[in-house]
């Protein structure tokens, strides 16, 4: 509420370093409420490169002396008091062991793999709390499926859902979901070796009738917990009437321990117990940040501490009917990191030859235009709603711009779900989305001129970059180049498919000028004879039009020339010299029909016949 207040005073506030500084002052505590990523989002959208390296620095110095502010003061403590504040739940602790533990060795095989899956398989450490809230979304969904099959369910009156607890005091995480459970068997079974897929087994047993909504795959996921913790507490109770709940123990050094318990609750809840460099995932920051980036999307609520976090749904699974303006807004918002909103969207679904679910956005600007730097890739790789690659490099360089989320269930995952083993697969899925991008503009430009039009002023650079680097699509991305011509108003844009529709008969060249601004192209000399001759040509205001041109050279068969150069001006003499061939045949005054001093003579434009002497 304070970042939108600012936002309202500082659009009529004037926009110069100078009068930043003060106004910032004067809006001391709206900034000290916010952390200096959003300031710095709010100048580079509500200003420019200078006001936002104003804002940068400001929001680096000390501020305690402007903290004094009364009236900043009143507005920030009564704004505060206005938020609704977040519930800190802990959890239900009331499982004791009630008997005497069975201690079992993981197999020779099984300690070796643990020691690589701890300390080699995955890239980041995070990633632990991707695994473990995907097994739970996986048990959730069995749970899910025995319901919808009539099984009855053990507690039933628990609510499908995932729940994360955090202790900083006892360094503790609890990630608890009250899913299908466990029995002895399934837990020396599943947690006992590696490799053993219990989502992978039910999936299998189903058969057709298996959820498309299981993610586990290869059975390792469980043992990342031993990157971050000491020690490990797993509390399980089978789904199925009348099931007992047990402990299952290991610091993952080579062996287990599994004992009976009462007070389980239906489920899996695991304890951990994290390590000393791994503080910060006891953090309900840190926890939110990863929880939001890797499993937002899963089926089922995901609460932290009580207050559920996931609450942004996953768009590309849904109909298209069924998703309002509103929520198109924000998922947008929320994939991109951006403020702006969306100026188009592409909704696409296919499962030939492979399955993708896709959902694609252009924003309204991007920062390539203030000279931040080249953007990195803008789609997000998903497989079953979990992210695999936030920044995925599926898409052709040139279409950067280009936000949104693709979703395969084909993916060729390796062990740790991070990286594509099938380089030839993803580039099919790769040139199939191009393809549809690609016929999407050309559809949009025909239907919503304006909006392209606008789009254009925005990204229009991006497709000249695809011209020139893009080999295979180019022909297909100059469909969609616009630019001015001289047979048009000043400012009216138009593409080499409407330009070709309008070349004279006989004209076998798109003719095109590479000149700072239509003013000088206008007075130059060599538009002297295109303009006598009221032939159309092409301007081309920059240095990457320049570059984009001579990387097309043809379009659709039809050769591109300069008007700069002898061939441009040798092709404008032919198709004005046949021009005069046909107007110098048009005007030939007669032509005999019977000789002698009379005749009836047939003009051979007109087609009247009259008397004359010849």
């Amino acid at each position: 509420m304070l970042l939108s207040r600012l936002a309202g005073s500082f659009k009529s506030a004037p926009k110069s370093s100078v009068t930043v500084r003060s106004f910032a002052k004067n809006n001391t505590f709206s900034l000290s409420k916010c952390n200096s990523k959003r300031i710095e989002d709010f100048a580079f959208k509500n200003a420019n490169k200078s006001i936002f390296s104003s804002f940068r620095k400001f929001s680096t110095e000390k501020e305690e002396e402007l903290l004094e502010n009364q009236d900043f003061k009143k507005i920030y403590e009564q704004e505060k008091s206005e938020e609704p504040q977040p519930i800190h739940q802990t959890p239900v602790n009331d499982e004791k062991v009630t008997g005497p533990s069975d201690k079992h060795e993981f197999q020779a095989e099984t300690r070796k793999l643990l020691d690589i899956v701890a300390k080699s398989l995955y890239t980041e450490r995070e990633v632990f709390v991707r695994e473990l809230v995907s097994n739970a979304s996986d048990a959730l969904e069995k749970a899910r499926h025995l319901q919808s099959t009539g099984s009855a369910l053990s507690d039933a009156e628990l609510p499908l859902e995932v729940n994360i607890y955090s202790d900083p005091t006892k360094k503790t995480l609890i990630i608890q979901d009250s899913g299908i459970g466990m029995d002895k068997k399934d837990l020396v079974q599943f947690l006992g070796r590696i490799g053993h897929s219990g989502s992978a087994e039910f999936v299998k047993n189903m058969g057709e009738k298996g959820s498309s909504d299981i993610i586990g795959q290869f059975g390792v996921g469980f043992y990342s917990v031993f990157m971050v913790a000491d020690k490990v507490e797993v509390f399980s109770k089978s789904a199925k009437d009348g099931s007992e709940g047990y402990l299952w123990t290991s610091d993952g050094s080579g062996s287990y321990e599994i004992a009976p318990a009462t007070g389980v609750a239906r489920g899996t809840k695991i304890v951990m117990h994290l390590n000393a460099k791994s503080d910060e995932f006891c953090l309900d920051s840190t926890l939110d940040r990863v929880v939001k980036k890797y499993s937002n999307f899963v089926g089922f609520p995901i609460k932290l501490n009580g207050n559920q976090i996931n609450t942004v749904k996953p768009l590309w699974t849904m109909q298209k009917s069924q998703i309002t303006a509103e929520e198109h807004k924000e998922f947008y918002r929320f994939i991109s990191k951006a403020y702006d909103d969306p100026m188009m969207h592409l909704h696409f679904s296919t499962d030939s030859p492979i399955s993708i679910r896709s959902l694609l956005y252009v924003g309204t600007r991007h920062s390539e235009r203030y000279g931040m730097g080249q953007m990195e890739p803008g789609v997000m790789l998903f497989s079953r709603k979990v992210l695999i690659q936030a920044k995925a490099k599926i898409l052709p360089d040139w279409l950067r711009f280009i936000k949104g989320v693709v979703d395969s269930e084909d993916l060729p995952l390796n062990l740790s779900r991070e990286f594509l083993q099938d380089s030839a697969l993803v580039k099919r899925i790769g040139n199939t989305l191009t393809r549809r991008i690609l016929k999407w503009f050309d559809e949009e430009s025909k239907k919503n001129p304006e909006v392209y039009k606008k789009f254009w002023a925005e990204f229009g650079s991006f497709f000249k970059e695809g011209v020139s680097t893009d080999m295979v699509n180019k022909e297909d991305i100059a469909k969609l180049i616009r630019l001015e011509t001289t047979t048009e108003a000043k400012g009216t844009l138009v593409g080499f498919e409407e330009y070709k529709s309008k070349m004279k008969p006989g004209q076998e060249k798109i003719f095109y000028f590479c000149v700072p601004n239509r003013e000088m192209a206008m007075s130059s000399p060599y538009m002297e004879a295109f303009k006598e001759a009221e032939v159309g040509v092409l301007l081309c205001y920059t240095a990457i039009d320049d570059f984009m041109i001579h990387n097309l050279q043809r379009f659709q068969g039809t050769s591109l020339e300069s008007i700069t150069t002898e061939e441009g001006a040798a092709s404008l003499r032919k198709l004005t010299k046949k021009d005069e061939e046909e107007k110098a045949d048009a005007l030939q005054p007669i032509k005999l029909v019977t000789t002698g001093w009379f005749g009836l003579v047939r003009h051979p434009i007109y087609f009247t016949t009259c008397l004359c002497f010849v």
